[in-house]
């Protein structure tokens, strides 16, 4: 097939994924590169499934539902936005960039996360208590912000797939966390300490790496541990020397 023949073809599918109300989805075949040239795209409650290229630049992807990245598929975040409700799948690569992925409140109760994604700033923001369940041992990176945003009556909730099998969040050096209200079941702060003055709201626990001493963070919950300076242990041993001292005269007297 000649290459314009091709590429017309692809573009045409792209076309007609975007358009066409049958399909309900955009989806970018292995073959073909999309690009939003800074533009926005309202996927209106479907899906946004890549296998070939896409490109967002400074664009925005709006009211998706569920993003998946192929096996061999890639999205360049640029310093665009991605926002949906759903599953976030990648089974490829995404190129964080200066991006923004946000998962907010929609059409499912529960979110799934699969797949290892480096982020740069990740948000999640519910009212209702929402859900996200991590693949068991996968990890997710964030190097700008991380958001978690829960309320009083209902706090998000951060869940292994598999309960004997922990999955990651790292929060890298440098990044900024702004957290309030979530519980966490089975996942683990490997990065920066997360929330460490809050506590476990509704998590059943194993939550390495979260929240403050007598949090309620569960079992395998880390509470800081204090640590002397070398000044202050030799103070302390000085001291002890001078109590013995002063008890063994005492006592022989």
């Amino acid at each position: 097939m000649p290459r314009a023949h091709k590429a017309s073809r692809t573009l045409l599918c792209i076309f007609l994924c975007l358009a066409g109300p049958v399909l309900a989805q955009v989806s970018v075949p292995s073959t073909a590169t999309f690009a939003l040239n800074g533009g926005s795209l309202d996927l209106a409650g479907t899906d946004l499934q890549v296998a070939g290229s896409f490109s967002l630049a400074s664009g925005s992807v709006q009211n998706a539902a569920n993003v998946a990245i192929a096996p061999g598929g890639d999205i360049d975040g640029g310093s665009g936005t991605i926002t949906l409700f759903g599953n976030w799948s990648n089974l490829g690569s995404f190129a964080a960039g200066a991006s923004q992925v946000n998962f907010i409140d929609g059409a499912q109760a529960q979110s799934s996360v699969t797949g290892n994604t480096t982020f740069f700033n990740l948000s999640f923001a519910s009212t209702i208590g929402k859900a996200y369940v991590f693949q068991g041992g996968s990890a997710q990176a964030i190097e700008g912000q991380l958001q978690i945003l829960g309320t009083s009556n209902f706090g998000i909730q951060f869940q292994s797939a598999i309960p004997a099998q922990f999955a990651s969040i790292n929060l890298l050096n440098g990044g900024s966390q702004n957290i309030d209200f979530v519980g966490v079941s089975n996942v683990h702060a490997t990065g920066q300490h997360l929330a460490p003055t809050l506590t476990n709201d509704g998590g059943s626990g194993n939550a390495v790496g979260w929240f403050g001493q007598g949090s309620g963070g569960g079992p395998g919950s880390v509470a800081p541990t204090p640590v002397l300076s070398p000044w202050a242990l030799l103070l302390l041993a000085l001291g002890l020397l001078a109590f013995a001292s002063t008890s063994k005269r005492r006592f022989i007297e």
